[in-house]
């Protein structure tokens, strides 16, 4: 089906996986800005398929405000591709719609109940594209799981710059035992999901579903840490037990306490001890280490999801394992000066 594909949305790494991907499976990508009034001039030319990939909203700009820019920037998509004529329109959702899943594992049509602001914001955003499909847009719906690559510079990569910022004297790091079990999913592998639906010839086979995309193997906290700690040039050391009590007395505070007065505070001290952390070592501040409501929630549950529907299609990953490819990741962060190793010497965080 390979045509012309128009990429909406913020750029950054997974913008450019999936431009990257298209272009290998024979698809012309081509960028379109759009925002919540709508597209320039660049998005009137015919187009065989629209990827909207969400806009970026600040997490200090008030909800409503991210709804009204994120939603209406989906439905700005629906609108570019009804213009082009495109045959079909994927928008790159996130498994967070879902909040703590009720039913494990979690499939599609499970009850969708988001914990956080920004989870909040980006079902509103995926409710308005099944708005346009209800209009007649030819809407497909990917929801991925927590996303890692060595051109990412967030989410579960975090973690990492907090051990790092903490731990940089020790050679032996402690982890917890077990730990909640989740999905990851490789960014190269969000992107072979995208190729992968716009390919299909059976349009009715993708057109107005919703598919979660994740790896293969589901694992406990534990095992993700190590194998990323071992990459970083650690060693897991003493086994800490869960504290599920501690976890819930952490999710209270979050859930009841204002960011200015939590967590705006704990991530500004760590802000200033990657600060000099980086000053010793020359790292970079892609990934300033923060605490973030996310990451708490994800922390707390089991989050793993139902995959039979996509595979069901034909996909499958190319990184089934997180534990396996995690450590590419974790040296490309280091190459890059993006994350110290673990013989850098560290000023005190605090």
């Amino acid at each position: 089906m390979a045509g012309v594909a128009l990429i909406t949305g913020s750029g950054g790494a997974v913008a450019d996986a999936v431009a990257a991907e298209l272009a290998r499976a024979g698809w012309s990508p081509r960028p379109v800005a759009l925002s919540a009034e709508g597209f320039g001039a660049a998005g009137e030319a015919p187009a065989r398929a629209v990827v909207h990939l969400g806009v970026r909203t600040p997490r200090d700009l008030p909800e409503p405000a991210r709804i009204a820019v994120e939603a209406g920037a989906a439905r700005a998509a629906a609108e570019l591709a009804r213009r082009a004529g495109a045959g079909r329109l994927v928008h790159v959702s996130t498994a967070g719609v879902y909040g703590r899943p009720r039913n494990l594992p979690c499939r599609e049509g499970e009850l969708k109940a988001p914990r956080t602001a920004h989870e909040r914001v980006r079902w509103a955003a995926e409710q308005a594209s099944w708005a346009a499909f209800r209009k007649g847009a030819p809407l497909t719906v990917l929801r991925p799981t927590v996303l890692y690559g060595p051109s990412l510079r967030g989410g579960p990569l975090r973690v990492l710059a907090l051990v790092a910022l903490f731990n940089q004297r020790r050679r032996r790091v402690p982890i917890i035992r077990r730990g909640p079990v989740a999905h990851l999913l490789h960014l190269d592998d969000l992107a072979r999901a995208v190729v992968h639906v716009l390919d299909h010839p059976d349009a009715e086979a993708v057109r107005g579903r919703a598919f979660n995309v994740a790896d293969e193997a589901p694992l406990p906290l534990a095992e993700h840490l190590a194998a990323a700690l071992t990459a970083l040039g650690y060693e897991p050391g003493r086994i800490l037990p869960t504290a599920p009590r501690l976890t819930s007395a952490l999710l209270w505070l979050v859930r009841h306490v204002p960011d200015r007065a939590l967590l705006a505070r704990v991530n500004g001290r760590l802000a200033r001890g990657w600060g000099r952390l980086s000053s010793r070592t020359g790292v970079g501040p892609a990934l300033v280490p923060r605490i973030e409501r996310e990451a708490l929630h994800w922390m707390s549950a089991d989050h793993y999801y139902d995959t039979s529907r996509i595979e069901a299609l034909g996909w499958r990953p190319r990184h089934p394992i997180s534990t396996a490819a995690m450590p590419e990741t974790v040296r490309a962060l280091v190459s890059d000066h993006l994350l110290p190793g673990s013989g850098a010497g560290a000023l005190p965080a605090w």
